[in-house]
């Protein structure tokens, strides 16, 4: 059972991904899904066999250094992180843990799907920099959940633009029904992907992160049910390829 709590309290960071990465590989093996590595640390996972795949990326750094302790804290329907050795709030790492849960999440649910862990996000998008682009030409899309707060469906990230008019009028409908809108972003791995080439539209989507690379960082727990319901609805709904290619 993918559970979300387990997963921000995995304490990890750029060059230190290791913990998260194990994590990763044991889940796929409960459920029954092989792993590639490639030479740069990055996890690529295929489940079933299909014509088209849809994809989602996350990434298994975070800003946070390695602590003494990282207990998570909930109240309200909001999980913080706390050092009890320290006794003072850490930060919880949401970004980009909880887009690691929502893509676990997805994993559990589908039986045709693509994900893709790299490292070494937060110093400049250093693994997806080096991705196996080749994993990628079967994608109907590509999704991350890496974007705080609750309502943001990012289609340019820093002035490159990610997704086709044909992919955003298909996403448009859906977006409304939980209360996303379309947005403008900032660098990030799907950012990355197209600009070495994905062929296919993407998109990165706010997850219910608050704060992030704060000590006060938290997380609110329904704003992230709502992105995993996203999530679920643009997987099963949206079963064309969306060609997009960066200029």
């Amino acid at each position: 059972m993918i559970d979300l709590k387990t997963i921000l309290s995995i304490q990890t960071y750029s060059g230190k991904e290791w913990r998260m990465f194990a994590y990763i590989v044991r889940e796929c093996k409960r459920l029954g899904v092989d792993v590639t590595q490639d030479i740069h640390g990055n996890l690529y996972i295929t489940k079933g066999v299909s014509r088209t795949y849809p994809c989602i990326v996350a990434h298994m750094d975070s800003v946070h250094q390695i602590g003494s302790d990282l207990s998570i804290i909930e109240h309200n329907g909001m999980l913080t992180g706390f050092n009890y050795n320290k006794m003072q709030q850490t930060g919880i790492g949401g970004d980009d843990k909880v887009g690691i849960y929502i893509a676990l999440k997805c994993l559990e649910k589908y039986d045709h799907i693509k994900l893709a862990f790299f490292v070494d996000e937060e110093r400049g998008c250093i693994g997806s920099g080096k991705a196996w682009m080749e994993f990628f030409k079967d994608c109907r899309f590509v999704l991350q959940a890496d974007r705080r707060g609750n309502k943001d469906f990012v289609v340019n990230a820093s002035g490159t633009k990610l997704s086709s008019k044909a992919f955003k009028k298909a996403v448009g409908p859906l977006l409304d029904d939980y209360g996303y809108s379309f947005s403008d972003g900032m660098m990030t791995d799907v950012m990355m992907l197209k600009q070495k080439g994905l062929g296919v539209s993407c998109a990165n989507i706010s997850c219910g992160y608050y704060r992030p690379h704060a000590d006060d960082e938290y997380v609110v727990v329904s704003d992230v049910d709502n992105c995993l319901g996203l999530f679920f609805n643009l997987i099963t709904d949206m079963v064309d390829v969306y060609e997009h290619t960066y200029s």
